[in-house]
């Protein structure tokens, strides 16, 4: 599972699991991928997987009205 951080250049900037960030080709990607959205991997293609990319989400919107209240 990669995290997209953000898209420059042809790239897409993620962070892995690790907390490593790597650059990945965006000719590797299937479909539209965007800043935020998590990546799976399937025999060496990646998606946006849209019910990952949306937990995601919630739990950075739940962490953010927690540290605003």
């Amino acid at each position: 599972m990669l995290i997209v951080d953000r898209i420059e250049n042809g790239f897409a900037v993620c962070e892995t699991e690790e907390q490593m960030i790597i650059s990945l080709p965006l000719s590797k990607c299937s479909g539209p991928v965007r800043e935020g959205d998590v990546l799976v991997e399937t025999d060496g293609v990646y998606r946006a997987d849209p019910e990952q990319t949306e937990k995601l989400r919630e739990e950075a919107r739940t962490l953010s009205k927690d540290l605003f209240e």
